[in-house]
């Protein structure tokens, strides 16, 4: 029997979706269109559903079913829950209702598909990558979308309290962030190494950001890695050095559109790597799927068909 556990974050986008989802998984299962146990929790603050998924999947037997309902915060908090269970006939299925939902952008499948309950409970299971990210002292995290450092993540930081401004979603809220730190320091010291080996932009040993992508999009649908792949067993290693205050503005539509590989290509670094190690004087802010963590020499490794993905039918 396959049990369905719904991770639901109430406050997650405009409005509480709970009685939404509940109301529909009572309908499919009124329908006979699904079968098996249900279990919906509702998460009540930070770090809820990871420490929840940590106590319960151990227990469960059988094909178990995990649905992310939330942004992309929620789904990351999942996803380390599911992996730390270590079970293989654990599931991951993702169901957005958060403001930004960057990571299925990385599917030709319809959001609304995402969106549907029954399609979801229905899906089809595939396996894919995670990135594996662990300092100097041994601390293990995971994501499974995109990893950054430099000015991507001191935006992140800032995206946090811009976030707490009553309708400020998630494309507002990274957009607002990027122009105040637009207007803060834009260059950024650290060395990175891809499998080993210096990895360096053409012109200048100082960055603007450098990302560690397995998914295609992030900060709102920003496609930042068009050539990412979720389970080719590689990380993409995007690198663009610091660039004039000036230049700046003419970058984002391209980044946007994901078509900026071309115009910035004398002064970035695209590499396929499996293993990408950042080495600074200080402590490195992070940015993981969304979630900044401060680490020294940082080192993120592909975990290749890590976790199964759901699908929607």
């Amino acid at each position: 029997m396959t049990h369905h556990i719904f991770i639901v974050n109430p406050a997650a986008g405009k409005a509480d979706r709970s009685e939404a989802i509940e109301k529909a998984i009572n309908s499919a299962r009124e329908q006979n269109a699904v079968t098996g146990e249900v279990t919906i929790y509702r998460t009540s603050c930070a770090g809820d559903a990871t420490a929840y998924l940590t106590r319960t999947l151990p227990d469960l037997e059988g094909d178990v079913r995990v649905y992310a309902c939330g942004g992309d915060g929620t789904l990351n908090e999942v996803v380390r829950g599911v992996y730390a269970a270590g079970n293989p006939k654990v599931s991951l299925g993702v169901i957005p209702t958060g403001s930004g939902n960057d990571f299925i952008r990385s599917f030709t499948i319809p959001e609304s598909s995402f969106r549907s309950v029954r399609d979801m409970m229905n899906g089809t299971v595939t396996p894919i990558d995670l990135i594996r990210v662990t300092d100097e002292e041994g601390k293990e995290y995971v994501c499974i979308n995109v990893a950054s450092a430099g000015f991507d993540a001191a935006v992140c930081r800032r995206m946090q309290s811009f976030r707490r401004i009553p309708m400020m979603g998630g494309s507002m809220a990274y957009n607002m962030a990027l122009v105040r730190q637009f207007l803060g320091h834009l260059g950024h010291k650290f060395d990175v190494y891809g499998d080993g080996k210096p990895m360096k932009t053409p012109n200048k040993d100082e960055y603007l950001f450098a990302l560690v992508a397995n998914g295609e999009y992030y900060g709102g649908g920003y496609h930042c890695s068009p050539e990412s792949s979720l389970s080719d067993g590689l990380l993409n290693l995007i690198m663009i050095e610091a660039i004039p205050r000036t230049q700046f503005p003419g970058l984002l539509g391209p980044y946007r559109k994901g078509e900026y590989f071309e115009k910035m290509a004398s002064k970035m670094l695209h590499k396929t790597v499996k293993t990408v190690e950042f080495r600074a004087d200080t402590p490195l802010d992070m940015n993981l799927d969304g979630e900044i963590i401060s680490l020294k020499d940082p080192t993120l490794t592909v975990i290749h068909h890590a976790i199964n993905l759901i699908l929607p039918r």
